[in-house]
């Protein structure tokens, strides 16, 4: 049985897509300047009127969203579908529960670390250097935009399956460890942004400071 680490479900796939693809702004913001233009959900005009609000900064890639944003009636309802998402533990329901906005971000960096390895690893399998620098990734991710004790928090509930072959969770917790600690240090030394959090995945599988428990795939040189 595939690891859920390895399957993006489709009905998670279409809720995500359209912020995984240019997710520089967190889910929040764009839910919050969506929530504030007062435009209602499921209308014939909706995805027009949301694509000609103003941005700024913090918001200029929330125009993107607006599929998404129009076809929900609103956050609740994201997070609802996540909760019946099969293969979640039961820790991470109670999380997604617990906190819905730090859910969706989880699932978008989720998202982002796929295409991260995607583009690096085409050929993937259990346990490999692509599954070693896929929790790499999202463990990197995660604490850039939750910091590193709720990362944490939501990285140990996904590996707290009693399926799962105790090996395989040590190597994914190590590995995630590993991808934590080099996002805050490129944090503090403001250096933080994807390339380089994925120059720092294939540094450290050449040099075998992450776990591999199965070894066969060439790593690239720099990112891709």
């Amino acid at each position: 049985m595939l690891k859920l680490k390895l399957v993006l479900h489709l009905s998670l796939f279409n809720i995500f897509f359209s912020i995984a693809t240019n997710a520089q702004t967190t889910d929040k913001e764009c839910i919050n300047w969506f929530n504030n233009s007062k435009i209602k959900p499921g209308t014939k005009d909706c995805e027009l009127k949301c694509s000609s609000l103003l941005t700024d900064m913090a918001t200029f890639t929330c125009p993107d969203q607006c599929e998404l944003l129009c076809k929900s009636k609103g956050e609740t309802t994201i997070v609802g579908r996540l909760l019946y998402y099969p293969g979640l533990t039961p820790d991470e329901k109670k999380l997604v529960e617990k906190y819905p906005k730090d859910a969706l971000i989880v699932f978008i960096q989720k998202e982002i670390a796929e295409r991260s390895t995607n583009r690096n690893f085409p050929e993937q399998n259990l346990n490999d250097e692509s599954d070693a620098f896929r929790h790499f990734m999202w463990a990197g991710l995660l604490t850039k935009k939750l910091g590193k004790t709720k990362a944490k928090e939501f990285l140990d509930a996904h590996e707290n399956n009693r399926l799962q072959d105790i090996s395989d969770k040590n190597m994914d917790i190590w590995n995630n460890n590993k991808g934590m600690g080099i996002s805050e240090k490129l944090t503090y030394a403001n250096k933080w942004n994807l390339k380089n959090l994925e120059s720092e995945a294939l540094k450290a599988l050449k040099e075998k400071k992450l776990k591999v428990l199965t070894p066969r795939l060439k790593i690239p040189e720099v990112p891709k």
